[in-house]
C-alpha cells in the first residue's frame, strides 16, 4: 500500500505531466489514445494501491463516459479533471485520513 505522501507525490507528478506550463490539457502530447490509455492505468493503479480509500474516484471515472470515450481529447480532459480532484484532496492542509462511502 502507498502511503499518503508517496500518493500525493505521483498524483502531483502524474498531473504535471498531464497539464501544459499554462494548466491547460496537453493535447498536443496526448493526441495518441495509447499514451492516454497508459496515463489512465497509471492513475488508476495509485488509486487502487494507495492506503487511502479513494475508491469514490474509481467509482467516477468508471461511470463517466467521457473516461471511456473514443475521441482522446474528451478522455485526455477527463483524466486531467479526475486527477485534479485527487490532488485536491491531498492539497487540502487538513490531515484528515481520507474515507468515503459511496451510498
Amino acid at each position: 500500500m502507498l502511503p499518503s505522501p508517496v500518493t500525493k507525490s505521483l498524483i502531483s507528478c502524474l498531473l504535471k505531466d498531464l497539464i501544459t506550463q499554462s494548466g491547460e490539457p496537453d493535447y498536443a502530447r496526448y493526441r495518441v489514445m495509447e499514451l492516454v490509455d497508459k496515463r489512465y492505468n497509471d492513475f488508476l493503479d495509485v488509486l487502487k494501491n494507495t492506503e487511502d480509500d479513494l475508491s469514490i474516484i474509481m467509482s467516477l471515472v468508471d461511470r463517466d463516459p467521457d473516461c471511456l470515450d473514443v475521441n482522446p481529447t474528451k478522455r485526455l480532459q477527463a483524466l486531467v479533471d479526475y486527477v485534479q480532484i485527487a490532488y485536491a484532496l491531498y492539497d487540502t492542509g487538513e490531515k484528515v485520513p481520507l474515507r468515503a462511502t459511496i451510498h
